[in-house]
């Protein structure tokens, strides 16, 4: 009876063994500088009726510069720069803002799958003080959903549509 229940305990112990082994399998890393080829290129958000924001985002080497501008009723004008650079230690990118009256922020962002954007603004780079989140979903290659939350995940703005403009 004993040898039974060693034998037993003996299986057991290997299933969960096994088992644990199994569950953690990492998952293949994504390609970051690869994926954040898809964001290259202009972009347009319809904010309403007559106002677009335009986005164009430049490839420079391993780095991003964004351009932001606000067209309201056929008048462009500048809105933000940004600046992208690619962490490897962290697996992210660091990107920077700046505005014209001189605000500044800090954000850090990653795929988080192959059509999964997310972006955190913190203070700092301090990935624990984060104020403020954003989504972005790629439907397809010319097009990509974003929006806005809190740090609780909860939206605050609604779902925007961004097309890719053909030059």
């Amino acid at each position: 009876m004993k040898k039974i229940v060693l034998t037993n305990l003996f299986i057991v112990f290997l299933l969960f063994l096994f088992n644990g082994i199994h569950a953690q399998t990492p998952q293949p890393k994504l390609d970051q500088l690869k994926l954040i080829q898809q964001l290259v290129g202009n972009w347009k958000m319809d904010i309403n009726n007559d106002t677009a924001f335009i986005i164009e985002m430049e490839l420079m080497g391993k780095s991003i510069i964004e351009t932001d501008y606000l067209v309201v009723k056929g008048k462009k004008e500048f809105d933000s720069k940004w600046t992208y650079g690619y962490s490897p230690e962290t697996d992210q990118f660091k990107f920077f803002a700046v505005y014209p009256n001189g605000e500044c922020q800090t954000w850090l962002g990653s795929f988080t799958s192959e059509k999964k954007w997310e972006q955190k603004m913190v203070q700092d780079f301090n990935p624990d003080k984060v104020l403020m989140k954003a989504e972005l979903n790629f439907v397809t290659p010319d097009t990509y959903t974003a929006f806005q939350m809190k740090p609780n995940g909860e939206k605050i703005s609604k779902e925007f549509k961004a097309t890719r403009i053909k030059n």
